[in-house]
C-alpha cells in the first residue's frame, strides 16, 4: 500500500456524461488568475460598516456579498456552482477536501491508503463526528452518499463513474473499490460529489441542509440572502464567526454600492472591474486579485453547416480581437488564453499566440474553405462580462464577412435551456468555472457537442496514468488535438476580486471551483 497520498487530482473523463448532468459546472460570475496567497490581509477595510462588522471576533456577523445565485440548495439534482460553492466546506463536508493551494486534504477521513493497483482507496475516518441534527457520522454514511451517486442528475456524477462499490471494514474505517485505476478519484472526491448526507435528510435536500461542517444552515430566501450559524459542536476547529449572511446582487454596481454605503462587509467574485481602480485609491477598502479555474469560452455549434468545417472555425478564432475583449469585460483584468486550460492547471501549455488576432488572414482562410454569406446567431447570457465580450466579438466577425446576430438570454433559466439542454445555439458564451472543464470535451454529447475519437482516447489514457509525468504529457498532447480542432475560441482567464472592509480577514483568495470555505473568516475592531 502506498502511503497517505494528498496530490491534487484532476477530473475524470467520462464519455458517459450528458449536457443536462453538465449545466450543474456553471456559475454565473467571471472568475480567474490572480495571485498566490491563501486568503486575502487581516488589514482590509472600512471602519465601521454594517452591524454585521462589530463586536468582537467570537461574537461577530459578517455580511458578505454575492453574485451566482442558487435556485435551491439541492446540488444533487440543481444545475449551478453557486449551490455547492455556499454550502460545501461550510455546511457539508467530504472525505477530503482541498486547501487553499488545490491540493488534497484530510477532512472527515483522517488519512487514506491507495492500493499499488489503483483500484482501492481505504479510508481511516474521523471519530466523535456527528450531523447537525445529531446523526452520527461513521463508515455506513460513506457507503450510502457514495452508493448514492446514482441518483444524482446534476454536476457531473459520472466524474466518480469508476466507483464501484463501497466496502465498510468497520465504524471508522471504509474501502472504495474502482472498477478501474482512476487518477483524478481524490479530486473528485474533495468537490461537491463526496458530499457526507444523512440518509433520513436526503428527501428535503432542496429546502434543508444538514451537514457535519463547522456552519449550520439557517435560512434562505431566494435570489436575496442565505443566512448560516456557527456550529457551536462542531469536530474540528470552530468557525472565525458567530455567523455570516450571504447577500445576492443582480448586477455588480449595486454591489460595489453596498460596500461602499456599509451594506456588507465584503464581496466575493466581484465584477465591478471600471471601480477597481478607485477602490484601490480608497483607505478603507482592500482589493484582493486571486486566481479561478474559469474559462471565458465562445462554443461554436458544429451542427451548423459553416461551423462543421474546421478550417471556418479557426478562421473565427483568428478574426477575435481578444485583446478587445478581455478590455471591454473585465478592464484588462485577467489572462488571455488560446486553449481549454488555464495557468493552475498542471498540463497548462500557453496557446494565446495560436490564433492571434489577424482579420486578412481570418478572411484568408474563410475564402479557402469555400465559406462565403455565413450568417450566425450568437446566444449571450445577461451578463455584463458576456455582453461585453459578444459585442466586440459581433464587430470583429462582421469585419470579415460573417453576419452576427446577438440574442441575449436570462441566466440561467433560458441560456441554460436553449444551449446546454436544447443545444439550440450557432455560437454561445460563457465562463465556465468548474474546474478541470477540459473534461466536457470527452463527451460528444456535451452542449459544444465537439466529438473527437483521437481526443477521447487520449482522455482515457490521461485517466489511467499511473504517475504526473505521464498524465501531465498525455494531456498536454490531448489540449494541442483540441486547440488544432478550435471547437471554442477560448477568450480568457477572468481573475477571482474580492473586496473587504477594515477587520474582516480570513476570506479565500483563491476560487477552486469548489465550496467557498468561510470558516477562517474572522471580524476585529
Amino acid at each position: 500500500m502506498r502511503e497517505k497520498d494528498t496530490l491534487m487530482r484532476p477530473a475524470r473523463f467520462s464519455k458517459a456524461l450528458t449536457a443536462g448532468l453538465a449545466v450543474g459546472a456553471l456559475a454565473l460570475t467571471a472568475c480567474g488568475a490572480g495571485g498566490d496567497d491563501a486568503t486575502n490581509g487581516g488589514d482590509s477595510g472600512a471602519e465601521g460598516g454594517t452591524e454585521a462588522g462589530t463586536g468582537s471576533a467570537s461574537d461577530a456577523n459578517v455580511n458578505i456579498g454575492m453574485f451566482a445565485v442558487p435556485a435551491n440548495l439541492d446540488y444533487t439534482t440543481t444545475g449551478g456552482a453557486a449551490v455547492f460553492e455556499a454550502l460545501l466546506y461550510n455546511v457539508y463536508e467530504g472525505l477530503v477536501r482541498l486547501d487553499a493551494d488545490g491540493e488534497v486534504q484530510p477532512l472527515l477521513a483522517e488519512s487514506w491508503e491507495i492500493s499499488d493497483d489503483g483500484t482501492e482507496y481505504t479510508f481511516q475516518l474521523q471519530e466523535g463526528v456527528t450531523f447537525h441534527d445529531g446523526t452520527e457520522f461513521n463508515a455506513d454514511i460513506v457507503k450510502f452518499s457514495l452508493e448514492r451517486l446514482d441518483e444524482w442528475s446534476a454536476n457531473t456524477p459520472e466524474m466518480l463513474s469508476a466507483v464501484e462499490s463501497v466496502e465498510v471494514v468497520d465504524d471508522h474505517e471504509v474501502t472504495v473499490m474502482l472498477s478501474e485505476p482512476d487518477y483524478d478519484a481524490l479530486f473528485w472526491l474533495a468537490g461537491p460529489l463526496g458530499t457526507m448526507f444523512a440518509p433520513d435528510s436526503v428527501d428535503d435536500l432542496a429546502t434543508e441542509a444538514n451537514g457535519t461542517g463547522p456552519f449550520e444552515f439557517v435560512t434562505y430566501e431566494n435570489a436575496v440572502r442565505m443566512e448560516l450559524a456557527r456550529n457551536d459542536d462542531y469536530w474540528g476547529e470552530a468557525a472565525g464567526v458567530a455567523g455570516v449572511e450571504l447577500t445576492y446582487f443582480e448586477d455588480a454596481s449595486a454591489a460595489a454600492n453596498a460596500i461602499r454605503t456599509g451594506g456588507v462587509d465584503a464581496i466575493l467574485r466581484s465584477e465591478a472591474f471600471d471601480q477597481f481602480e478607485s477602490f484601490e485609491a480608497e483607505e478603507d477598502i482592500e482589493v484582493h486579485v486571486g486566481s479561478s479555474q474559469g474559462v471565458v469560452v465562445m462554443s461554436m455549434n458544429q451542427e451548423h453547416e459553416a461551423l462543421a468545417e474546421p478550417e471556418v472555425r479557426r478562421a473565427i478564432h483568428t478574426a477575435i480581437d481578444k485583446e478587445a475583449v478581455l478590455a471591454a469585460a473585465t478592464a484588462g483584468y485577467g489572462e488571455i488564453l488560446g486553449g481549454p486550460s488555464v495557468p493552475t492547471d498542471p498540463y497548462f501549455t500557453d496557446f494565446s499566440g495560436t490564433y492571434e488576432y489577424d482579420p486578412a488572414a481570418a478572411e484568408e482562410m474563410l475564402a479557402s474553405a469555400g465559406a462565403e454569406d455565413v450568417s450566425l446567431t450568437f446566444n449571450v447570457p445577461n451578463r455584463s462580462y458576456a455582453e461585453a465580450s459578444a459585442q466586440v466579438i459581433q464587430d470583429n466577425l462582421e469585419d470579415v464577412g460573417i453576419e452576427v446576430d446577438l440574442q441575449t438570454q436570462e441566466f440561467p433559466a433560458v441560456w441554460v435551456e436553449e444551449n446546454m439542454v436544447n443545444q439550440d445555439f450557432d455560437l454561445a458564451i460563457i465562463n465556465h468555472v468548474e474546474p478541470r472543464n477540459m473534461a466536457n470535451y470527452a463527451n460528444p454529447d456535451y452542449y459544444w457537442g465537439y466529438d473527437s475519437a483521437q481526443a477521447q482516447d487520449l482522455f482515457d489514457q490521461a485517466a489511467a496514468a499511473t504517475d504526473d509525468d505521464e498524465y501531465v504529457s498525455t494531456m498536454e498532447e490531448l489540449t494541442e488535438v483540441i486547440v488544432e480542432d478550435s471547437p471554442g475560441a477560448w477568450l480568457y482567464n477572468p481573475p477571482n476580486v474580492g473586496l473587504t472592509t477594515e477587520g474582516i480577514s480570513g476570506l479565500p483568495l483563491n476560487d477552486l471551483g469548489v465550496g467557498i470555505d468561510l470558516s477562517d473568516v474572522t471580524v476585529s475592531e
